[in-house]
């Protein structure tokens, strides 16, 4: 390793310090309470030193593939703001080992309020719910089955009917850029009998109604949105008044987080030499033509393969028991051996050096995107019922990610780039189509923005090792274990 390399390495480290220092501030002044034996598991998180049934109770729960950790923006604001705040993992999610099932989630967020009353964490004579996208469809049930909720607010809202009177105080939050569920959004006001969607009604009397359009935002980003978290602790200070205590917080984990994920990244970068292989020689390759054609023919013909299949009663939503995210392992799976096929390559065994560099790749990314985003938007480490699928998972990956290996070998930086888009048009275009042949797959459509961007992480942490093989290992035990980690059982 050259003084360039030593160079990264310590500049990574310095930034991943930082980054965990900075992401533990958040905490200052809060009490965290973690129910794991809880049924859901749960968490409190209340401004320090608390006493029992002193400050108002505000539920929040997450949508499809969220978790505890994704609403952890809008729990510590309003912990800040002198609440004491409930989140908690829905059946099938996060750490929650119980099978989601329909009708089950208006249950979970009961039992979490009967917890809640039970150990005596906030006021259950003053108490409110906030739920994102699925988990806003539960808080506008919630609210209108427990009339004495004084406040409901719905953040990116599915079509949950309302009525004029019910829920009380009502706010709907939606992002600018997610043009479906502002429409959601509006269509709940105009029932809600604000058809214009301004301001009306009395916060003390529980007549209040608002919509709020976040700017710059959409399904996902509103969540890290700080104005997003002021307009839900503006509406509970109108309903129940400011709290003693209450401190000002504007919620910046994402870009401390993008520090840490950055550091481990030149960590990665820097230690790469010692595994890194030879620079392979420059060897024929196949025509442009025909690795596109592999690439493009594995990815539909493993999409139409499972159509047909489902045509046949194949359930594809719950395949591997892992809603969506099985499909996509499967689907993988498919479109790699097609792929392989279609390049009519047959992968030697990885040199020792090779499964090295994997390993490293893997564990730049699992620090870096996951543990690291355990504090701040997925749940990391994986339940044993998820755990045991791992394996399985990443040899379903594998072919796919070996294809894409093949045919990014010997690129220059430039075209490495000009594949990774490749890559990321192909998988999005095939998920799309997915999604049309199969209604059922239709939440994939809120994942596409995020296939770009995992693959450019696994580009950047696998591109210093060199060769397919580390790149194929990491990538196919990185996306398994995230795939895991996302979606519900």
């Amino acid at each position: 390793m050259g003084r360039r390399h030593w160079g990264m390495v310590i500049v990574g480290l310095i930034l991943v310090v930082l980054s965990g220092r900075q992401l533990g501030t958040a905490m200052q002044g809060l009490e965290a309470i973690i129910i794991r034996d809880a049924d859901p598991p749960l968490h409190f998180v209340q401004p320090r030193n608390t006493l029992p049934l002193s400050r108002p109770l505000v539920l929040v729960g997450h949508g499809f593939s969220g978790s505890t950790v994704i609403m952890r923006g809008f729990a510590l604001t309003l912990a800040h703001g002198g609440y004491t705040v409930a989140v908690w993992d829905f059946d099938g999610h996060g750490s929650n080992p119980r099978p989601m099932a329909s009708g089950a989630l208006l249950e979970n967020a009961e039992a979490v309020l009967e917890q809640a009353t039970m150990l005596g964490f906030g006021d259950p004579e003053r108490m409110a719910i906030l739920g994102h996208s699925m988990g806003s469809g539960v808080a506008l049930q919630f609210g209108q089955a427990h009339p004495d909720t004084a406040a409901t607010i719905a953040v990116s809202p599915v079509a949950q009917p309302v009525t004029p009177e019910l829920p009380r105080n009502l706010l709907l939050m939606a992002g600018a850029l997610e043009p479906a569920f502002l429409r959601n959004a509006e269509e709940r006001m105009a029932e809600g009998g604000a058809p214009t969607g301004d301001p009306i009604g009395d916060p003390a009397a529980g007549t209040a109604r608002k919509l709020a359009v976040i700017p710059g935002v959409e399904h996902l980003s509103i969540l890290f949105s700080p104005a997003a978290h002021a307009e839900a602790l503006d509406w509970l200070d109108a309903t129940f008044g400011p709290q003693p205590g209450a401190r000002e917080y504007a919620d910046r984990r994402v870009v401390w987080y993008g520090a840490g994920l950055l550091g481990f990244l030149l960590v990665g970068a820097g230690l790469a030499p010692l595994v890194a292989g030879p620079r392979p020689a420059d060897a024929p390759r196949r025509p442009l033509w025909r690795r596109l054609a592999a690439l493009i023919g594995g990815a539909l013909g493993a999409t139409l393969l499972l159509w047909l299949s489902s045509l046949a009663g194949l359930d594809l939503r719950g395949l591997l028991g892992v809603q969506v995210g099985g499909y996509l392992l499967v689907w993988f799976g498919l479109a790699g051996l097609l792929s392989l096929l279609g390049l009519w390559v047959r992968p030697g065994l990885p040199s020792w050096r090779a499964v090295l560099g994997g390993l490293l790749a893997f564990a730049v990314l699992w620090l870096g995107v996951g543990m690291l985003g355990q504090w701040v938007w997925l749940p990391w480490l994986l339940i044993p019922r998820r755990l045991v699928l791992w394996l399985p998972g990443a040899l379903l990956l594998l072919p796919w990610f070996l294809a894409a290996g093949e045919m990014v070998a010997g690129a220059r930086p430039f075209g490495r780039a000009g594949w990774w888009l490749a890559h990321s048009i192909v998988l999005a275009g095939s998920m799309f189509l997915a999604m049309q042949l199969n209604s059922e797959l239709g939440f994939i459509i809120l994942t596409l923005p995020l296939f770009p961007i995992i693959l450019a992480l696994h580009a950047l942490a696998a591109g210093p090792l060199r060769g397919r093989w580390p790149f194929a290992l990491s990538g196919a035990l990185f996306v398994s274990w995230l795939l895991l980690a996302v979606f519900p059982m």
